[in-house]
């Protein structure tokens, strides 16, 4: 759940329990463990000698790492080939001390992890607590009565085994974990649900069920205040309730508060409020609980489709995978904020998180940026897709997998629709449905809030049979059926919960012109490691050719792997017509040309793209074809597009529906500055603008924060931009240098990428060629405060240096 701890020493409590911490406390895991590759037979003993491990940071992705020689991890051997992008899976093993007070291990004490990739056993002290196996769902584990005044000993040993998946799952700790002291008394964690069941203009009902649990050897008289806290900090409704419980027993109910004229959240205006509550005994607060959320309310149907407040609202949706590129599958929450981002930026709403659980800092943001999510729980059921697959567990594990996917999820905003399913093998059999009924009922009852909803990729009649189940359907690239499901069951919502880049077109006209088909996902809004290649390869060809090393980037993302927008991105802008780049130009590749290295990145038999939308490129850079034809593509939202060359008009084109919102020219190559403007009404509007790069002269660095806090955790995202004299990005491949990052202080490199599917070089080695002109590198501040020095040097270019500044904790400041 969107929940935070906070210690609050005060005199009273402090007499009447000693020196436990008074509201509740959670303390992050991030550091202090030690990692070994490999199987280590024994490394759960308390006392094993583990001083020649690896110290590493939570989160933490084995798979990504550099091999113990030095040498990249990418290996055209690899068991999951072109699935995992030639990343290992295997063994490894964490081991942590965690020292506690007497008080502190007298009282509730749970050890918390969002995620382990996968099949993880856990020991304390020697002593084994927990098999957890499906690598994405997030678990506690009650140490109470287990742990010790002093030193103990965390263990955790994950084996992944290949191929578990088909894209790159990455291996270990990969989400935060961390530790909660509780006294005796206080809220089930587990219990809180907030929903809004009244969320209008004028008023707002929040509904709020919570349990208080009494694990004390006595009764106790408790009382429960609850309040709602504005952005302002303003207490705007509170209630309270009191109760006497049992030892060992727990108190529920459900609190109702009433707010006059409540800010509501949607993606456009995403405001929040904080619910705290406060569990008090003899007046003193021994627990306290903060819980984020927004008021809002979710309606569909075939008529009036989606309504968020009551408003109409077209999901313009991607999908994304979990990894975060140069530090791995490490779900750092910062990585998974930018990604977030990211999509806002370029003018996505909506998030289909697959095909798992999203993390709670990926949920966080969406609900801080106004991002609508589809939470996905599954890629298999009882059928495998990979010989390891979470297939092996579901039938005994899938229930409070489920479980643990709804209640870490339920109180953000953002979370849209629950998804229990992708592209299920026995979608519409017999077996499938039965299956889908009961993952669908089990949401049900735990968020009765929400719609469910499922990917599904089966030819009618399975697919018909499979929607029946659900509240909302998800068809992967099957706009065609649209119609026949209509005319099947015309109460029935639809949505492309899966589409090709190539389709945009198509299949916005579908949400555009038919309410009941609400939104378009596209496969995928940001580029990720694996699936190696299927930016280049389609259905129409052999799948099992795709991606032959060193391919490792699916290479299919509307943003690149480093968070670039490709011409993807610009035209689905226009599509959307979202005014954030009313227009964009771009240039085809003309055959024969090498310079750039996307045309070397296919094979020869490829024939065209399949998966892409176009093979256009943001350059007008274009050495040896002086006076040749090049065709010149514009995006446009703007009705009327002009062309000009050095100044000379090329040419005018009305653009629209009829167009597919393209302009098309054909110019003789010169040199110089080419020129896309877009009029409405006679008027300018727009304009873009593409320059002829000469050599490079200089480097663009920028980078997100200049400030972070010194807790070893927080991510700060450099990039480096390759530009001529005159501030031209550079392009071609001819241009491309090889850049080094060094960090020093208190800091850390925490990766280093280019973006290119084929550079299977060191993504830690700080060391990097820039591809199409530009390299990324993100670095992770230390635990202790202090500057942080970055020096950039680039091949044949003077030396850049940059200098951050780690603070104590509180003092940070967030990324944008």
């Amino acid at each position: 759940m969107a929940a935070s701890r906070t210690a609050k020493p005060g005199l009273m409590l402090a007499l009447a329990m000693a020196a436990l911490p008074a509201a509740g406390e959670e303390r992050s895991l991030s550091q202090g463990w030690r990692f070994h590759a490999g199987d280590a037979p024994g490394a759960e003993r308390p006392g094993f000698e583990d001083r020649d491990w690896r110290p590493v940071t939570v989160p933490h992705d084995w798979s990504i790492m550099d091999r113990g020689d030095g040498r990249p991890p990418f290996d055209r051997d690899a068991v999951a080939g072109q699935d995992s992008g030639y990343l290992p899976g295997g063994i490894g093993w964490y081991r942590r001390h965690l020292k506690l007070s007497a008080a502190e291990a007298a009282g509730v004490v749970r050890l918390k992890f969002e995620a382990i990739y996968m099949d993880a056993d856990i020991w304390l002290n020697g002593r084994h607590l927990a098999r957890q196996r499906y690598g994405y769902t997030p678990f506690a584990l009650d140490l109470t009565g287990k742990v010790r005044a002093g030193d103990n000993v965390i263990v955790v040993r994950a084996n992944h085994a290949d191929p578990s998946s088909r894209w790159y799952a990455g291996s270990g700790l990969i989400r935060p974990a961390s530790i909660e002291l509780l006294d005796r008394v206080h809220l089930d964690p587990d219990s809180v649900f907030v929903t809004t069941p009244v969320a209008t203009e004028a008023k707002g009902v929040v509904s709020v069920e919570a349990a208080v649990a009494n694990r004390a050897a006595t009764a106790r008289a408790v009382e429960l205040v609850t309040r709602i806290v504005a952005a302002t900090g303003e207490t705007v409704a509170e209630t309270r309730r009191t109760a006497v419980i049992a030892p060992g027993a727990r108190s529920a109910a459900t609190q109702r508060l009433e707010l006059t004229r409540p800010r509501l959240w949607s993606p456009g205006a995403p405001n929040l409020y904080t619910l705290v509550q406060e569990v008090r005994v003899a007046g003193a607060v021994v627990d306290t609980r903060r819980t984020r959320f927004g008021l809002r309310t979710v309606t569909l149907d075939a008529r009036g489709g989606l309504r968020i407040n009551g408003k109409p609202l077209k999901l313009q949706g991607g999908n994304i995978h979990h990894d975060n590129y140069m530090i791995g599958a490490a779900g750092v929450p910062d990585a998974d904020r930018r990604k977030v981002a990211l999509m806002k930026a370029a003018g996505y709403n909506a998030i289909r998180n697959a095909h798992n659980p999203a993390s709670q800092a990926t949920l966080d943001a969406a609900d801080e940026f106004g991002m609508l999510v589809i939470n996905e729980a599954f890629d298999s059921w009882n059928k495998s897709k990979r010989a390891q697959d979470y297939s092996r567990f579901f039938k005994t594990d899938w229930p409070r997998d489920i479980d643990r996917l709804v209640i870490s999820g339920r109180n953000h905003p953002s979370v849209l629709f629950w998804s229990i399913g992708n592209e299920i093998p026995e979608d519409g059999t017999p077996e499938g449905v039965a299956t889908g009924r009961q993952l669908a009922e089990r949401v049900r009852r735990l968020d009765p809030t929400r719609p469910v909803t499922q990917g599904i990729n089966a030819d009618a009649p399975r697919s018909s049979n499979q929607l029946a189940l659900l509240d909302v359907g998800g068809l992967n690239y099957h706009a065609q059926d649209f119609d026949a499901e209509h005319a099947r069951s015309p109460e029935r919502v639809l949505y492309t919960s899966e589409s090709l880049p190539k389709d945009a077109f198509p299949y916005w006209r579908h949400v555009e012109t038919k309410p009941w088909v609400i939104g378009d996902f596209v496969w995928t809004a940001v580029d990720y490691l694996g699936e190696s290649g299927i930016g280049w390869m389609g259905y129409s060809q052999d799948w099992q050719k795709l991606g032959p090393y060193p391919w490792h980037l699916a290479y299919c993302g509307e943003i690149d792997a480093t968070g670039r927008k490709r011409a993807a991105a610009y035209y689905r802008q226009v599509l959307w017509k979202t005014g954030i780049d009313p227009m964009a130009a771009f240039v085809r590749q003309p055959p024969g040309t090498e310079d750039l290295p996307d045309r070397r990145l296919y094979p020869v038999d490829a024939g065209h793209l399949d998966w892409a939308l176009d093979d256009v490129h943001p350059s007008w850079s274009w050495q040896g074809q002086e006076g040749k034809p090049l065709e010149v593509v514009v995006y446009s939202e703007l009705p009327t597009v002009e062309l000009l060359l050095n100044g000379k008009l090329l040419g005018r084109r009305n653009v629209g529906v009829q167009t597919q919102y393209k302009a098309s020219f054909n110019v003789p190559y010169a040199p110089g500055e080419l020129t896309a403007v877009g009029y409405r009404d006679g008027r300018e509007a727009g304009r873009w603008t593409l320059r002829t790069a000469a050599a490079p002269a200089q480097a663009q660095v920028s980078i997100d924060r200049m400030r972070m806090a010194a807790n070893g955790e927080d991510l700060a995202y450099l990039t480096v931009e390759l530009q001529d004299a005159a501030g031209v990005p550079i392009y071609a491949q001819s241009g491309d240098r090889t850049v080094r990052v060094r960090v020093e202080g208190a800091g850390e490199l925490a990766g280093i990428g280019n973006g290119n599917p084929i550079d299977v070089a060191s993504l830690q080695s700080g060391t990097r060629r820039t591809f199409h002109g530009r390299v990324v590198a993100a670095i992770r501040v230390g635990a202790t405060a202090g500057p942080i020095a970055i020096d950039v040097e680039v091949e044949g270019l003077p030396l850049r240096q940059i200098r951050l500044d780690a603070v104590s904790p509180g003092g940070g400041q967030s990324p944008g």
